[in-house]
């Protein structure tokens, strides 16, 4: 993108400021030295004498109690004629449960509270209970608690009686039996009696929040299910992928502030290096709706003000209008992660910045008494709507604000960003480092946005330096090091935003007007800090021999340019690793890292200055991350070379989506059948090891089969069959499967690391669930081949009606792995997936590929 006369202008203005700020200093609480731009450190984990992990206060108690929920949902509410509540239940289990969905009677899966005689609707409330107290019926049952069914019962004594029934129903498995309960909100005007109308305002407080954690609001969507209408399909597809998403939400794992282990859900990632999110300044949301597809190119996020928006004091609307904002960014979204999704992964999420910002703090929201205590309200309803970041003020009440963090915790997986705006006057930097502390909200905060106002640009850097500080601090005194967004209000402040680089607010070049003065947009900011050097261009390869055929150049440059960093990234492809480390492409200063793959994943590991925890359990690199640490004594810049491994975790994200995770390894009778020896078969026995599964291995090569025992756990067999075959004339003891197996045990994966030449198949026994538990299912077939794609275990395990994962799929998920490492932000999952399966997909003039 060109730019802008304007911004040419800045930029130089920018540049020449970095020029006259000199070397880097030494920055320490009792000195407050300028930085140079070109010296600035990139990443939280790079400040100076920042360490890459943080205590962390909280308890596990207070963590999302959701978290791999596996009981029943139970749906909330009163339908309109279009009986959303089970039409929803319904398409969610066709999604996501198949299987389950097409095997078993509707009834099996879907329990509804009965408004028949009443002693029938006492035996369902019955059996209900019992199917909860038992776990007889657990993931991924509904319970359906649908009140407009109260209106079809005549005799008012008896309908009396049974709305008694029902809200002491919701109580007792919302308050009791601690299940995920999702209120279905349909508009009172959608195809509702007035009896319907007038019960659901009547208990809407009482019963329908009160026993609930989580909304969807549903307006005329559901009413005309037999429509042609483009429209109306288009709006209930996405009703029903809003269902998937609070699920998703729900079900994920809890942030924990100051962590660095990556995830779905770590904030060092979501408002990470270079991730921006945009600030939408629009009374209506449907105005948002004409710029959303160019806005969606540069940003990470979309910032939602509640306080400027018309609706702000009716949740039913500013909750459906998230839902909408998120229906119009879901054809468009290109930088986002992905949300695991009960097996399948949601791609089309933006993440959505829910703000109710206070006139006090440069918005326009009551902040008397009344008004504050509504606010707070407000941000309830943002949990409710499954944000994926609470902006929450840090100067306000401390009781509101401790129990809203404590509801945060228990219940919901939203990362906090507190944060504080000083309007109007200018402070001094030791009471900016007291607002980053403030803003920490005593380590329960995933980040601290602070934004300071002041008379002169001279100290357009004031906060970015209390940010350094804060940091600092916290990290000599052990607590949660979060990412500290740092900004100056106004014209003066636009330099504040080149320099911060964690989730930086931004506006949109299609926009016809800035939420706030001095705002530039990402491309804008992206420019200065390449022409300024914060950016600078990195090398990236893979390493290995042989490697013409790899995928990674295209995956992982794709991703590079889809979140617009500069970086390049190729092959090396090298006979030995001294040749590698001897070249000046591993010597020059832009060398990033690299990917490593055969034969060189072993030979790399003494060039390595630290090693990550998985990579020294399996015992082989395929992540080499360069990290330049800033000695805040000597002013020097150390290179130091991590090796990691994020081949694991490209077996073990597929599989932890599709089967979970067990909590007590010991007493599982579920098993991993591991086939190979090789380096990838440790990932692979690592990652089964993380799932809790037991471990089982077989190799035409008993000892490498014996080394992977020996090192991970588990069981060798020599033979794949289910007892001793007739023909066996060995003289020798072998091993078989079918007799190590204990009773009531099952083979719950099979991971192949075979090469696909070897066009391996599994004895017919094991792709039948007759060995297994009654009404279980047959294993995951798990190949980690990605070319060809189709291989012959593949085809027989498809043929036999089983789930595989196939090794495109682990490809791209090591990949994104790589990506978040080197560039301490979350990565374009869908992107990078894209340009895999382009790369691997079966073309028709390639009959191999069909093998």
């Amino acid at each position: 993108m060109a730019l802008t006369t304007a911004l040419v202008a800045f930029v130089r203005l920018v540049t020449t400021a970095a020029l006259l700020a000199g070397s880097a200093q030494s920055l320490t609480v009792s000195s407050l030295s300028t930085i140079s731009p070109a010296k600035i450190p990139i990443g939280s984990s790079r400040l100076m004498g920042t360490s890459t992990t943080s205590s962390v206060s909280r308890t596990e108690t207070t963590r999302n109690m959701f978290h791999d929920y596996d009981r029943p949902i139970v749906l909330i509410g009163c339908s309109s004629e279009g009986k959303e509540m089970k039409r929803l239940a319904k398409s969610f289990l066709e999604q996501y449960f198949p299987h389950m969905f097409f095997s078993s009677s509707t009834e099996t899966l879907i329990h509804q509270a009965s408004t028949s005689t009443v002693s029938e609707s006492v035996e369902q409330d019955q059996k209900i209970r019992s199917m909860v107290s038992n776990e007889m019926g657990g993931w991924p049952n509904f319970i359906l608690l649908d009140f407009a069914e109260l209106c079809t019962v005549d005799v008012e004594s008896e309908r009396t009686q049974r709305e008694s029934e029902f809200v002491r129903l919701a109580k007792e498995l919302y308050s009791q039996k601690g299940l995920l309960s999702i209120y279905i909100n349909v508009e009172t005007e959608s195809g509702m009696s007035k009896d319907c109308v007038s019960l659901k305002k009547r208990l809407e407080n009482d019963v329908l929040l009160k026993y609930s954690d989580y909304e969807l609001c549903i307006k005329n969507e559901g009413i005309l299910p037999g429509s042609d209408s483009a429209d109306e399909l288009d709006g209930w597809e996405h009703i029903k992928w809003e269902l998937a998403r609070l699920v998703a939400r729900a079900r994920l794992e809890p942030a924990t502030p100051g962590s660095k282990s990556p995830s779905v859900n770590t904030a060092h990632l979501t408002m990470g290096d270079n991730t921006f999110f945009l600030s939408l300044s629009f009374p209506k949301i449907e105005q948002v709706k004409p710029y959303v597809e160019e806005m969606c190119v540069d940003v990470d996020a979309m910032e939602y003000r509640t306080d400027l928006l018309d609706c702000r004091d009716s949740r039913f609307d500013l909750i459906y209008g998230m839902q909408q904002l998120r229906k119009y960014c879901r054809p468009h979204v290109i930088r986002v992660p992905a949300l695991p999704s009960c097996g399948q992964m949601l791609e089309d999420v933006m993440p959505i910045v829910y703000t109710v910002r206070t006139q006090n703090q440069a918005g326009t929201y009551p902040d008397d008494q009344e008004g504050i205590a509504k606010m707070f309200d407000m941000l309830e309803w943002g949990l409710r709507a499954g944000v994926e970041v609470l902006d929450v003020e840090s100067a306000w009440d401390k009781a509101k604000t401790d129990a809203l963090l404590t509801r945060a915790e228990q219940r919901y997986s939203s990362q906090i960003l507190g944060s504080h705006h000083v309007v109007g006057k200018e402070i001094t930097t030791e009471e900016a480092v007291d607002l980053f502390q403030q803003c920490a909200l005593d380590g329960r905060a995933h980040g601290a946005k602070v934004v300071l106002s002041i008379e002169s640009a001279d100290k357009d850097r004031m906060a970015h330096q209390a940010a350094l500080l804060s940091s600092s601090i916290s990290s000599r005194e052990g607590k949660a090091v979060i990412p500290n967004i740092s900004l100056i209000l106004g014209e003066v402040g636009r330099f504040s935003r080149v320099i911060n680089l964690p989730f930086t607010p931004v506006t949109h070049e299609s926009l016809p007007f800035k939420a706030a003065p001095g705002q530039l947009t990402a491309s804008e900011i992206m420019a200065a800090r390449v022409l300024t050097k914060i950016i600078t261009t990195k090398r990236y390869a893979i390493l290995g021999h042989n490697i013409a055929y790899s995928v990674s150049p295209q995956m992982q440059g794709s991703a590079f340019a889809a979140v617009r960093l500069p970086h390049q990234y190729g092959r090396a492809d090298v006979e030995t690793v001294e040749e590698f480390v001897e070249s000046n492409f591993f010597k020059d200063p832009a060398f990033g890292g690299c990917s490593v793959t055969i034969p060189h994943k072993q030979s790399i590991i003494p060039y390595v200055d630290v090693m990550s925890e998985s990579a020294s359990i399996i015992g082989s690199v395929n992540t080499l991350i360069v990290e330049e640490i800033v000695d805040g004594e000597s002013d020097t810049v150390q290179r130091v070379i991590h090796g990691d491994n994020t081949d694991w975790k490209g077996i073990y994200n597929p599989l932890e989506r599709k089967i979970g995770v067990r909590t007590d390894e010991d007493t599982s009778l579920e098993y991993a059948l591991i086939l190979g020896g090789g380096g990838t078969a440790r990932a692979a026995a690592y990652a089964a090891s993380k799932l809790g599964l037991k471990r089982i291995y077989y190799n035409r090569t008993p000892a490498k089969a014996q080394d992977l025992a020996d090192s991970f756990g588990g069981t060798v067999v020599s033979s794949l069959e289910q007892g001793p075959s007739e023909d066996d004339t060995s003289s020798e003891p072998r091993r078989i499967l079918g007799d190590v197996l204990p009773d009531g045990a099952r083979i719950r994966v099979v991971i192949s690391t075979l090469p696909a030449s070897a066009e391996f198949v599994l004895p017919e026994w094991l792709l039948t669930a007759a060995h297994q538990q009654p009404s279980s299912l047959g294993p995951v077939i798990f190949d980690v081949n990605y070319k060809p794609y189709q291989t012959k275990l593949l085809t027989q395990a498809e043929e036999a009606g089983l789930d595989v994962v196939r090794g495109s799929e682990m490809l791209w998920e090591q990949g994104v792995g790589q990506f978040e490492a080197w560039t301490k932000r979350t990565a374009p999952y869908a992107v990078m997936k894209t340009v895999v399966l382009q790369n691997c997909l079966p073309q028709p003039e390639d009959p191999e590929s069909f093998r």
